[in-house]
């Protein structure tokens, strides 16, 4: 198999501060990111995480991408100070917000970080979405972010997973439904059972980036051989 190699001495440390800057885009390269690949690995079939582990090894070798734009995008920006400062009057609790804190990467996995959109206290995560479509924060609204984006929800969990904090703030804020249905916020707690599997599949993917390998993927399993198994 020929395989894209991964060098790990190309990753950048994590910036402070404000997201979509150059240096935080440079180093989001070759990394498994909340937003970004943290739902893959845990659904993915084998040959995508293949690719994914070539595009990571392809990425160091290349400027960093620009930063997310287009519609959507611009329009949870433009109101994303709007909807902490909802939380802000809403929360019962009394932590210090601080946003933009910067990217994080886990202790134990380089390749892998988050870029929370506030932290709270000394325990929280806290993550920001202003749908551009009024049904999908209706949808929020009404059965929770596990049940309605489970891309989403494992973003939330990764960013605790990264950081180590237990406690995860999740907003959806819409200002253009109804004033009662504005905002919506769900507090959450760490998953340990997907924080575990993360730590697994981390582990997986590190030592073949380390070994420049991939899975084993089989074209028709049968018999034995339709058994899973690691490499």
């Amino acid at each position: 198999m020929n395989c894209v190699k991964y060098d790990f001495s190309l990753l950048t440390p994590p910036p402070t501060g404000e997201s979509n800057t150059q240096a935080w885009l440079d180093s989001r390269r070759g990394r498994i990111t909340a937003s970004k690949r943290a739902h893959m690995i845990l659904t993915s079939r084998r040959t995508t995480l293949n690719r994914m582990m070539d595009e990571m090894g392809t990425e160091m070798t290349k400027p960093a991408e620009e930063g997310y734009s287009g519609v959507f995008t611009e329009h949870g920006h433009a109101f994303e100070p709007q909807a902490i400062n909802e939380y802000k009057m809403m929360r019962l609790t009394g932590g210090k917000i601080t946003r933009s804190p910067g990217m994080f990467v886990h202790p134990d996995f380089d390749i892998a970080s988050a870029t929370p959109d506030f932290l709270e206290g000394d325990d929280t995560t806290g993550q920001i979405k202003c749908p551009a479509k009024e049904t999908n924060h209706l949808k929020l609204l009404h059965w929770g972010i596990k049940m309605t984006s489970m891309a989403y929800y494992s973003q939330v969990q990764f960013e605790s997973f990264v950081t180590g904090r237990p406690k995860i703030v999740f907003i959806s804020y819409s200002p253009d439904v109804a004033s009662t249905n504005q905002v919506y916020i769900e507090e959450l707690v760490a998953d340990e059972v997907m924080h575990d599997r993360w730590r697994v599949k981390l582990k997986e993917i590190e030592w073949m980036l380390l070994n420049n390998c991939r899975y084993n993927v089989k074209e028709k399993p049968v018999g034995i051989d339709a058994i899973p198994d690691i490499f």
